[in-house]
């Protein structure tokens, strides 16, 4: 690639639609220079009984995709990627609201498996102090929950069915719960000291949790969040942490995965990244393109 030439990134999830832009600085440096974050849940429509998106929502995304073609455009944006995640894997109508999207808006969209999406979080960029062997990564999304672990003989990937948007739509059964604590138990519990967690929901719990400025959360502070947050209405939590309402009405939920998380991992505290799906998205297109494996500088403010 040139020098300065961009490209960008989109994640499609299950809550918002998430734009991120990038900028190749040198050999190896992707600079993050742009973010946009839009307000589109498709989990609703698509974890419900019918499992089908409305002609509204994808309306929705369409205008959505749209703005976001233009921003990278008007951007000098050369490359523009596209995946899907737990809504559209989900979604009965998935195949034909891709074929819209291309249609309409020239941009083809990948629906990643859970396990497809679970590897991405290999490119999450570690702190020195995090020892890769014990540390877990953690992507709670609105659907769907991801994991990763990099272990001294092989990789540990994992994907269930449990995220905020489903928690909260009552969409989760005791089925999915059960499937997270068996993929907890593949672990080796007592190895790991990092929960590393990725997307808006780790950052949003372990600033909840954390006393103070404090920059990760134990199993007893996320307990204690939890207590605290009964009984406090959307708007006021949406208020006093400077939360968008369809991010704060997620914070229980997601709390309560962490917990569950947690509670399996008597060792770990939970630590926030600022990576993001798209990051990954772009990391691997860069190595199936035969570029070498990128850092990406992570100092835009994002959305």
């Amino acid at each position: 690639m040139k020098s300065n030439q961009r490209i960008a990134s989109i994640d499609c999830g299950s809550n918002s639609i998430k734009y991120r832009q990038y900028r190749w600085q040198k050999s190896n440096i992707l600079v993050l220079e742009d973010t946009k974050r839009l307000k589109i849940r498709l989990g609703s429509n698509a974890f419900s009984r019918d499992g089908l998106i409305e002609n509204d929502v994808v309306s929705a995304i369409v205008g959505g995709f749209e703005q976001l073609v233009r921003r990278a455009r008007s951007n000098s944006a050369s490359i523009v990627r596209a995946v899907g995640t737990s809504a559209l894997r989900s979604a009965g109508n998935a195949k034909k609201v891709c074929e819209i999207l291309r249609r309409d808006t020239g941009i083809e969209i990948t629906v990643l498996s859970g396990k497809e999406e679970a590897g991405l979080l290999k490119y999450v960029q570690l702190k020195r102090s995090y020892r890769k062997n014990k540390c877990l990564v953690v992507d709670i999304g609105g659907g769907s929950t991801e994991f990763y672990h990099a272990g001294a003989a092989n990789e540990f990937i994992g994907s269930v069915n449990l995220g905020a948007v489903r928690v909260m739509e009552n969409r989760d059964m005791a089925s999915d719960w059960n499937c997270l604590k068996s993929l907890l138990v593949e672990l080796n519990h007592e190895s790991i000291e990092t929960v590393l967690g990725v997307g808006a929901n780790a950052r949003i719990a372990v600033r909840l949790s954390g006393a103070g400025n404090a920059s990760s959360a134990s199993l007893a502070d996320l307990k204690i969040a939890e207590a605290n947050l009964t009984g406090v209405s959307v708007e006021e939590l949406s208020r006093v942490f400077s939360l968008s309402v369809d991010r704060a009405e997620l914070v229980p939920h997601a709390i309560k995965i962490w917990t569950m998380i947690l509670g399996r991992l008597p060792n770990a505290n939970l630590y926030a990244s600022k990576w993001n799906l798209c990051d990954g998205v772009i990391q691997q297109w860069l190595i199936d393109n035969n570029f070498s494996t990128c850092q990406i500088l992570l100092d835009a403010p994002t959305e």
